[in-house]
């Protein structure tokens, strides 16, 4: 038993050997940095927002951030929500890409919404605690609506601004 145990290590040890040494070393999955420009400018305040479960009312996972990235077809990898959230938006560039977004997240709050209501229902001293996650919730879906207000549709093929002319 311990020589199949030893034979096994050496045959992984020259595995390592022949097929990951190099002069730099092993190489691991690198953090790709999501450039600055390729993210709506409120990115940053909505994962404040929206990833802060004292600010939206309910916590969105990681497995429900994949989910929504799923139904959109765009299938982030788990990893931290923030670099999540930020792949899911990374080059959204129009209302209606925008709107899709904000729609797969209502319905993972209007999920949560429905989970409350009925800890409410069965246990009505919970009222106070779950009312106001509700109340953040429906907070938080207002502000996706104005974020799609107020977003300006950007056509890849328009000019730049140039505000000398403005």
């Amino acid at each position: 038993m311990q020589k199949d145990i030893d034979s096994l290590r050496s045959e992984f040890e020259q595995f390592v050997v022949e097929k990951c040494s190099t002069e730099e070393g092993c190489e691991t999955d690198v953090e790709e940095e999501i450039p600055e420009d390729e993210l709506p400018y409120f990115t940053e305040e909505l994962s404040q927002k929206l990833l802060s479960p004292a600010v939206a009312g309910a916590n969105l996972s990681r497995v429900d951030l994949k989910r929504i990235s799923d139904v959109l077809g765009d299938s982030v990898a788990v990893k931290d929500r923030k670099k999540m959230l930020k792949a899911i938006l990374r080059h959204k560039q129009t209302k209606e890409e925008l709107k899709a977004i904000f729609d797969e997240v209502e319905k993972h709050l209007n999920g949560r919404v429905l989970i409350y209501r009925e800890i409410v229902s069965n246990y009505p001293n919970s009222k106070t605690v779950f009312e106001s996650y509700i109340a953040k919730i429906e907070r938080m879906k207002t502000v996706f609506g104005r974020i799609i207000d107020d977003f300006e549709d950007i056509s890849p093929d328009s000019k730049p601004i140039h505000f000398d002319d403005i």
